[in-house]
C-alpha cells in the first residue's frame, strides 16, 4: 500500500496514536505510543531525544507502527502496519512538523466545537 492509498489517508488522518515498536541495543522488543502527523510521505513522531524510542531508533532504525481507527469497533482487524526506517532529529522540529502536530492535537477539538457551536 501506498500513502496516498484511500485506506492509508484514512488511517493516518483519523488516528491519534501511533504505537511505535522498536528494538533495544540488545535487541528486546520495545512498543512506545506517540503522537504523530503524516506529512509528504512520512511520519513524523513526536517525542524527546532522550526517551526509549529514540535511542532504540538510533541504534536500530527498523521500526513498526501501529495506527488503530477509532471508535468501538476498533480490534485487531481494524489496525495498519506499517514498517519502515526511522531517522531521529536533533534540535527543535521544524516549524511545518511543529504546526502539523498542533493542527492535528490542539486545533482539531476546537474545530469540533466551532462546527457545532449552533448546538450550543
Amino acid at each position: 500500500m501506498r500513502p496516498d492509498d484511500p485506506l492509508v489517508r484514512t488511517y493516518l488522518e483519523s488516528s491519534m496514536v501511533a504505537r511505535v515498536a522498536t528494538r533495544t541495543p540488545k535487541g528486546r522488543p520495545a512498543m512506545t505510543p506517540l503522537w504523530f502527523f503524516a506529512r509528504g510521505g512520512r511520519l513524523h513522531l513526536g517525542t524527546s531525544q532522550a526517551s526509549v524510542v529514540a535511542r532504540n531508533a538510533r541504534a536500530n532504525p527498523d521500526v513498526v507502527v501501529l495506527l488503530d481507527l477509532p471508535g468501538p469497533a476498533r480490534s485487531s482487524e481494524h489496525v495498519l502496519r506499517l514498517r519502515g526506517r526511522a531517522t531521529v532529529r536533533d534540535g527543535t522540529p521544524s516549524l511545518p512538523v511543529l504546526l502539523g502536530l498542533a493542527r492535528k492535537y490542539y486545533l482539531a477539538g476546537w474545530r469540533s466545537e466551532l462546527a457545532h457551536a449552533r448546538q450550543w
